[in-house]
């Protein structure tokens, strides 16, 4: 009943706006997966940039430590796995006067609420948007925008005034640079000379099977001679060795490298091809031209989900209805390779 009562008494703070302009710490919480970062990180630098008096604190996950390493935008950093009893142990020791849920978990949206975290910012559509009392009306299933500018447009509405948005490029530190350069000579690659083949999603896409990789791979090859690296986890063992049998001139790094080193390859890499996954937005941060292989249900398309970038080309099934409109195999190989001949 207490619970009941504190809602009712605060459905909604008056002038959030000038609060919000006053405040000193703000935090943003967003404890997902590495390419969910990337593109919240454009938010991040849009509330520093415009208000950088702030104290701006970022709440994640540590999975993520090594994108938000000497990240200029951020004055802490809190990874929840660091803390006893996780995010209830950050805000039961820090009082925020902002706190932003670009993508809302119910748990974190209650552990601020009960710890008397002043201003939270969230989506009016979720069944527990109670906890907020300040709240965005848009919907982000619809794809109407990117969601690193529906990260940006949080604060946008909340202040009333556009803001850029623009990716943030994550620190590579010379240890792991020079690791790489290390792998690349045993291989006798060159800097910029090779492409990078990640045929896994990490489980948050549908994929494109690793044998259509693995002949774009041997393509590629054929066409321009530039080889091709292969990434990839632990779990995606099995589909890597599959692209490396049939790419014979590939080189297959799968589960071989850090995070930290595999930023450091796409760094050194000329193009990346990829289902839609987290490297995708790494690539996209460092400047790296991308393919992304993505379906077409607006909540996992390219629309949303796609490479913030310039340099980069997407391809969708092409797909005859909403039966088979994320069918994977419906992408049409020849598309995939002419795409990634234009961005060589």
């Amino acid at each position: 009943m207490q619970i009941i009562k504190k809602i009712v008494q605060e459905i909604n703070m008056q002038n959030p706006k000038d609060f919000f302009l006053n405040a000193k710490n703000v935090a943003i919480v967003r404890t997902d997966k590495l390419g969910d970062m990337i593109l919240t990180l454009p938010m991040v630098k849009a509330i520093k940039e415009t208000f950088p008096e702030k104290q701006l604190t970022l709440i994640a996950s540590s999975y993520t430590r090594p994108l938000l390493l000497n990240c200029e935008y951020i004055n802490r950093t809190f990874f929840c796995e660091d803390f006893k009893n996780g995010i209830n142990g950050i805000f039961r020791n820090e009082k925020f006067d902002v706190v932003f849920f670009p993508r809302p978990k119910l748990n974190e949206c209650l552990s601020a609420f009960l710890t008397g975290q002043k201003l939270r910012i969230g989506s009016a559509y979720r069944w527990y948007s109670l906890l907020f009392n300040y709240k965005i009306h848009s919907h982000r299933k619809t794809a109407k925008k990117h969601e690193a500018e529906f990260n940006v447009n949080m604060v946008e509405i909340l202040i009333g005034k556009r803001l850029k948005t623009e990716l943030v490029k994550p620190y590579i530190n010379n240890y792991e640079r020079e690791k790489i350069e290390n792998i690349l000579e045993t291989f006798q690659l060159e800097p910029n000379s090779f492409i990078i083949i990640h045929p896994g999603s990490g489980g948050s896409a549908y994929e494109w099977k690793p044998e259509k990789f693995g002949e774009i791979a041997k393509k590629l090859y054929e066409k321009t001679g530039l080889k091709t690296v292969i990434t990839g986890n632990h779990s995606d063992i099995q589909k890597c060795k599959i692209v490396k049998e049939i790419s014979v001139d590939s080189i297959n790094l799968c589960s071989k490298l850090t995070l930290e080193g595999l930023m450091a390859l796409i760094s050194f890499s000329k193009l990346l091809i990829s289902n839609s996954t987290g490297v995708i937005h790494i690539a996209a941060a460092l400047g790296v031209s991308v393919l992304g292989l993505y379906p077409n249900s607006p909540h996992l398309s390219p629309k949303r989900w796609g490479p913030y970038s310039k340099n980069s080309i997407t391809i969708t099934p092409e797909s005859r209805g909403k039966i088979d409109r994320d069918d994977m195999n419906l992408i049409n190989f020849d598309k995939v390779l002419n795409a990634a001949l234009e961005l060589l």
